[in-house]
C-alpha cells in the first residue's frame, strides 16, 4: 500500500490533489494567523464584553418569563421543579452530615463502652484472684458485714436481714420443696 505524503514533501506534479491540499495549508495557517492576532486584542474583548452584557441584558426578562412557565407546566404535571430538587438536595446533604457526626460519636462511645468493660473484667479477674489467695473470701465477707453491722450499733431488722440474705447467697443451701 502507498503511504499518504508528508507535508514537508515538496508537491508532486503527478497528484493533481497535492497541490489543492498545500494551499488549503497555507491558507488555514493565514487564516489561523490573523484570527489569533484579532482575538489577542483589547478592542475585540471590549467589543466581545459588551455584547455578551447586551445579550444578557435582553435574556433576563425572557428567561424569567420561561422559568415561571417551566415552574408552571411542572407543578400543573406533579413534577418538582429545579428550585425544589435543590432544596432537597440541600436537605439531604445536611442529613448525611448529621449521619456522619452521629456515626462517628457512635464509635467514641463504642470505644469508651469496650475500654470500660475491659477495665471492669480485669478488675473482676484481679478481684477473684486475690478471693481465691486469702482462702474462702466469699465467708470473710459475709462475717465482716456482720462484725461491722453490730459495730455500727444497727442492730435493725434492715440490716439483720440484709446479713442474713448475704449469707444465704453465700453459702448457696439448696432449698426444699415445700409440698
Amino acid at each position: 500500500m502507498s503511504q499518504p505524503p508528508d507535508r514537508n514533501d515538496s508537491a508532486n506534479l503527478f497528484d493533481p490533489f497535492g497541490l489543492w491540499k498545500q494551499s488549503q495549508l497555507a491558507m488555514l495557517e493565514s487564516w489561523s494567523k490573523t484570527m489569533s492576532d484579532a482575538v489577542n486584542t483589547d478592542a475585540y474583548a471590549e467589543s466581545t464584553g459588551r455584547m455578551l452584557d447586551d445579550y444578557l441584558t435582553t435574556a433576563a426578562p425572557l428567561r424569567k418569563v420561561v422559568d415561571q412557565t417551566m415552574t408552571q407546566l411542572l407543578s400543573q404535571l406533579s413534577l418538582p421543579s429545579r428550585a425544589e430538587v435543590l432544596s432537597l438536595a440541600e436537605r439531604m446533604t445536611n442529613i448525611e452530615l448529621r449521619l456522619d457526626d452521629l456515626d462517628a460519636r457512635l464509635d467514641v462511645i463504642h470505644r469508651d463502652v469496650e475500654r470500660m468493660a475491659n477495665a471492669v473484667a480485669a478488675l473482676t479477674a484481679s478481684t477473684a484472684a486475690s478471693t481465691s489467695a486469702n482462702g474462702g473470701g466469699e465467708r470473710q465477707t459475709a462475717t465482716r458485714a456482720r462484725n461491722r453491722a453490730a459495730a455500727s450499733g444497727r442492730g435493725s431488722e434492715t440490716g439483720a436481714r440484709t446479713t442474713t440474705r448475704t449469707t444465704r447467697t453465700l453459702t448457696a443451701r439448696p432449698r426444699r420443696k415445700t409440698e
